[in-house]
Parts: structure tokens; sequence; C-alpha cells
């Protein structure tokens, strides 16, 4: 590791608080096991399932000269009932006659709903999807009431939030605007039934040989989950780091996820389990290479990749342990944890019970997180996944099977301590895992990685994904990229890490 100042950290942070139960010990374990039910759910589910989404993308958004129709149909036919199974998982209408008057009247209502959605979003995609986060905004307002301590601290946290938005707010209409009409950008391709459940892919220009049928080179993946501290997360905010892996010939697929309070944390890791699960079925017709990708989540995407990390390694043991329909679930499962070549979490929270005093000196009802958890913090921390009693019956198996881990944290990060990362590195070299780069820096803020310092052409997260997945050729690009102008004068930008609550 790179050690520098952690001694000092550690004398600083709250104490090493012991959870009443951890994952896998009595009530604690319940959300575990929740989990580890429902990526076992996702293993089973039909390759098929949303792969009419894909034929309706490829044919709206690719030219007939890069991509003929009747090759798009071909392509995605071929390729869903190559790996098929006989059965659907999902049957959504097998309990239609079971319902009641008011649940089929309720059905209904949300059938017009996503009717009326699609249809906004292919005639007015911008006013939809800024709509559709106003009426979250308003609801995720009136509902967090009862979470916040409305003191001066908590007011001073908005006014500071505020000030931050509106001095990066022409480059945030820049890039905002880049993502609605940049035809390279696959918009809202959902990947599963759920709410929220849809992904952007950013397809470079070299993606479009390869789908052609074998005429270009796959080019590399990297799968983008955002942060959003739970509660405000968009696939949206992966757009700068998408636009810029575009440039080096990256595809990015950004997934979205329920947010709290229409879902719990467990809710959030089954659904980036199942976007996932999409892009190593799909990602292929998009010209995308499965052998070369990476995974990475900031900050609350952080802690749900790390959760699906280890809650997928323990599933995949438990699955070669055999035991009854292991072998049909396998066969079924589409990926591996060792299938990435590398995992990047930026400015993670990993362990929420730690974090607890951290958030009550920030102004906020720091039991928020129960609620969020369903009550198991331990069984929601990635951290104490490591102290359950599956992973001490099969660590050693399962942390073979985890690929490179970096995590980068920022010292003058106000939203989550760098002991989170710092914490967690030991926490995982300890159980056994081989591959763990911690990398810490001093000026560095929880948003700099994602938003000032790509703005200012400083992007930390390209320097760790493209010697990954490019290789030897990575430096000489970096420094091309670096030579830049910034998207926004760097002394408003300066201003602004520092005007930032977090």
């Amino acid at each position: 590791f790179e050690r520098v100042g952690i001694m000092d950290l550690r004398e600083r942070r709250p104490a090493n608080t012991a959870s009443p139960t951890s994952p896998g010990h009595g009530s604690g374990g319940q959300v575990h096991l929740a989990l580890q039910n429902r990526l076992r759910s996702i293993s089973q589910e039909g390759d098929d399932l949303f792969a009419a989404s894909i034929v309706d993308d490829v044919l709206a958004s690719l030219s007939p000269k890069h991509f003929p129709p009747d090759a798009a149909k071909s392509v995605v036919v071929d390729h869903a009932t190559q790996q098929q199974p006989q059965q659907s998982h999902q049957e959504p209408d097998a309990t239609e006659g079971k319902l009641t008057l008011k649940g089929k009247a309720m059905r209904q209502a949300r059938r017009a709903h996503d009717a009326l959605e699609a249809w906004g979003y292919r005639n007015f995609p911008v006013i939809t999807d800024h709509f559709n986060l106003l009426v979250y905004a308003i609801d995720l307002g009136v509902q967090s009431v009862k979470w916040f301590q409305f003191g001066l601290v908590a007011c001073c946290l908005g006014l500071r939030l505020f000030l931050y938005a509106i001095m990066l707010l022409p480059a945030f209409v820049r890039v905002m605007l880049t993502y609605y009409h940049d035809p390279r950008i696959h918009r809202r391709i959902r990947y599963g039934p759920a709410e929220r459940e849809y992904l952007d892919i950013y397809v470079p220009k070299e993606a479009l040989a390869a789908q052609k049928g074998g005429e270009g080179a796959k080019v590399p993946v990297v799968i983008a989950v955002m942060g959003g501290a739970f509660m405000i997360g968009h696939r949206g905010y992966n757009a700068q780091l998408g636009l810029r892996l575009m440039d080096f010939g990256i595809i990015t697929v950004g997934i979205d996820y329920r947010n709290f309070p229409r879902g719990t944390m467990p809710d959030m890791v089954e659904d980036v389990s199942r976007g996932v699960r999409w892009v190593f079925q799909n990602i292929d017709v998009y010209g995308g290479d499965t052998s070369n990708m990476m995974l990475i989540g900031q900050s609350a995407g952080a802690h749900l990749t790390a959760m699906l990390l280890l809650e997928h390694c323990l599933l995949e043991i438990a699955h070669s342990a055999g035991g009854p329909g292991s072998a049909a679930r396998a066969h079924l499962d589409a990926w591996s944890v060792k299938s990435f070549k590398a995992y990047l979490g930026v400015s993670g929270p990993y362990d929420l019970i730690k974090l607890g005093p951290h958030l009550a000196s920030r102004g906020l009802y720091p039991r928020i997180m129960d609620h969020m958890s369903n009550g198991d913090l331990a069984g929601c921390s990635p951290e104490r996944v490591l102290d359950s009693d599956e992973w001490k019956e099969h660590g050693a198996a399962a942390a073979e099977l985890l690929p490179p881990i970096c995590l980068f944290h920022g010292y003058k990060d106000k939203a989550v301590p760098v002991w989170s990362s710092s914490d967690f590195a030991q926490k995982l070299e300890d159980a056994g895992v081989k591959h763990v780069k911690l990398d810490l820096r001093r000026d560095m803020t929880h948003t700099y990685p994602v938003i000032e310092g790509p703005l200012q052409r400083h992007d930390i997260q390209l320097e760790v994904i493209l010697p990954v997945l490019l290789g030897e050729s990575a430096g000489k690009r970096l420094v091309a990229a670096k030579a830049l102008p910034p998207l926004w004068p760097v002394r408003i930008l300066d201003i602004a890490g520092h005007v930032s609550p977090f």
C-alpha cells in the first residue's frame, strides 16, 4: 500500500465500533442471506429477458452503412438463442389472475405510466428526464424531513452545495448538452424489470468496425456505477468519464439503480448485479470485448460494487461446491468476478457502522443508514462481510476469484473520511486478497476525481483505467490528454472545490 499519513488518520477516526451482529451471525445475517438469494435468482434469469431492447437500440441508433438492420437482428437473435434457457425466469403475467381489483388497477396504472414515460423519452428526452428528476426530488424532500437535523450545520451544507452548483453550472450544462445530443451515446436502455433499471452505453468509433462482423478488433469496456449518497444518483453522472473514454476507443456502460427511499441497499446491489450481467451478455453486440473489462464505482457506487464483488464471489464458491441445482445455476451465470481485469473504488464508504458518527457531525441523522440498510448495517458493509461466517469458511477460495483492486481516496474528502478506504484495503489484505492497491492523495476532495479534476483535464480515473485496458500505449496517450485545454477556468474550479460540502 501507499501509506502516506495513515497513522495520523487512524488517531482521528472513530473507534472501530463493534456491530451487535456481524453478517452471518444471528439476525445480522438476514440481509447477507437475502442478497445471496437475490444474486442467485439473477443468475437464473433468461439471457433473452430484454433482448428486444437491444434490437430496438441497435436499429434506431446505428447507421445502416455501419450495421445493416438484418445483420443487427441476426446477431441479437443468435446471441439470445445460443444461451437461452428452456424457460425464462421472468413471468410477469403469471399472477394476473390472483391480483385484487386494487392490484389490477395499480398494475394498469403502472403500465400506462411506463408507456407515457417511454413516449416522453422518445419525443422530449431532456424535458422528460428533468421532469422525472424534479418529481423525485420533491418526493425525496417530503420523505426525508424526519432524517435531517435542520440546524445551522445542515443549512450551511445546503448553502455550500447551492453555491458549488452555481459556480460549475455552465460546465455542467455543456456536458449535459453533449450527453443528450451525442449520437454515440445510447441512452436509457432497459436491463431489468424494476424501476430505474436502465443503462447508457458510450460507443466510440473504434467499436463500429467490430460491430460489422469481425472487420475490426473489439474494444475494451468499463462498467461505471456512479454515486449520489444512495439518494440522488443518476447514470448521467458518468457522462464526463464516458465521453473521455470514447476518445481512447473504450466503451463505457453507466448503470443506474434504484435510489432511497424507493429502494434500499439490497435493492441497489440487486440492480447493479443485473446490470453487470446484462453487459456481459450483450456488450459484444456493440463491439465490446468481454475479456478486457474493468468495473469502477464512485462514492455510493463504490460501496455497491464492492458489495457485489464480495457477495458474488461467495455465490460462485457456493455454485462450485455443489448442492441442489448448483450445476444448473453455474452454467446460467453469465459472468464471474475474475472476468474483470481490475476493480477501481473511488471515495467509497465501506463500513456503515463506523460512518455513523461522521454523519452526525455533518448535520445528518445517522439512523438514516439503518433505514437504507433494512436495519442491518453490518450486512450491508463490505468491510464487515469479510468478518462473516461464510467468508471465514470460504474466504481463501473467494479471495482467489477477486480481480486486482485499487482503492482511491482524498485526504480532504469531507463526505467520506479517508480512513474508509485505508481500513478496507487493510481488511482485504488480511482476508487474503493478494492484489490490493491503496492510492491516497493529499489535496483531493470527494468530488475532485469525478467533477473538478476531469473539468480541468486532470482525470485521475483515466490514470488508473488506461494502463489496465490499453497496456503500454496508455502512457503517451495520457500525456496528450493532459495537454488539452480545461473545460472551465481552473481558478473557479479550485474555489468550487473549497466551497463544496463534499
